[in-house]
Order: structure tokens, then C-alpha cells, then sequence
């Protein structure tokens, strides 16, 4: 009977340990509907114009590096929006980084999608990232996309992509 409940024992605890020990999984990648990839993403600068049928699926801040010009921050984040069924994109601010992370890109939700142009409550995620950057860039409709326009140091950028049929 000991034999046998010290067997117990240490199946269960093998059990127990083997649940612990699966893949770890990075809260902040893209875990929001598939949508097949886009061809062509929209961008715009304010949540109002968005179309009413345009859903916000992913809310993200994208990490540019030093040196890139507004034209190679543009294809970056297309190549972003249209893998994950983007049509239109909300630019939100930009801040100078304290640190050069390189081109990354990181999820902060929503929990499901919603309307954009009349659910929308601005910018509510990632205080604790977005707060530690430097000061404010202006990135408007001078300068996203323009190869004319460079920034020498690296560059943290809110971000929403929409759905919008």
C-alpha cells in the first residue's frame, strides 16, 4: 500500500510539473482575429475619420530605429498592417526613445474588436512603455511617408489597425 501511494505521489507530481513547463507565451504579440493579408492600408490621424464600418483590431506601438526616414517608416508598418488584414491605419503620437530597440512591434489588444469612429477613447494602453519615452515628434501628414524627411534618433509610435470591410 506505501508502494503504491509513493507511485501516486510521484505521478501526480510529475503531472503537476509537466502542466507548468509548456511554451511560454509573449503577452504583447499579435493575438487578435486572422484576417487574409491586404494588399493596399490607408492611413489616417484621427479616429473620426473612419468609416462606420471600420473595426479597430489591434491597438500596438511600433519601435522605429535611428536613422529611418518617413518613406521606410511607412513600408515598415504596411508590411505590418497588411500581413495581419489591415485596410486602414490610425496614427496616433510619436515620442523620441530613450533606447534603440530596433524595428519592433508590440500588441496591447483590444479584447475583441470595436467600432472605431464612435467607440474609440483614444490612446489607454501601455502607460508604463509609452511613459518612460522621451519627448514629443511631430509625425503628421508632412512627413509619414516623405524619403525627404530623416530622424536621427529612434522612434516610438502608437498605432491602431482597422477592418473596415
Amino acid at each position: 500500500m506505501k508502494k503504491q501511494r509513493t507511485s501516486f505521489l510521484l505521478l501526480f507530481c510529475l503531472l503537476l510539473l509537466s502542466a507548468c513547463g509548456g511554451k511560454e507565451v509573449n503577452p504583447y504579440a499579435f493575438h487578435g482575429p486572422t484576417y487574409p493579408p491586404t494588399d493596399r492600408v490607408q492611413y489616417i490621424f484621427q479616429a473620426a475619420q473612419a468609416a462606420p464600418e471600420c473595426r479597430v483590431f489591434a491597438e500596438l506601438l511600433v519601435s522605429m530605429p535611428a536613422g529611418i526616414d518617413g518613406a521606410a517608416m511607412r513600408a515598415k508598418l504596411d508590411q505590418e498592417a497588411k500581413a495581419h488584414g489591415a485596410d486602414m491605419v490610425l496614427i496616433g503620437q510619436a515620442r523620441r526613445m530613450k533606447d534603440d530597440e530596433g524595428l519592433s512591434v508590440t500588441y496591447f489588444g483590444p479584447g475583441r474588436e470595436y467600432r472605431c469612429n464612435d467607440q474609440w477613447c483614444g490612446w489607454k494602453y501601455s502607460f508604463d512603455v509609452w511613459d518612460r519615452q522621451g519627448e514629443f515628434v511631430g509625425i503628421g501628414l508632412g512627413q509619414w511617408g516623405n524619403r525627404n524627411v530623416s530622424f536621427p534618433y529612434p522612434v516610438m509610435l502608437q498605432a491602431a489597425f482597422l477592418r473596415c470591410h
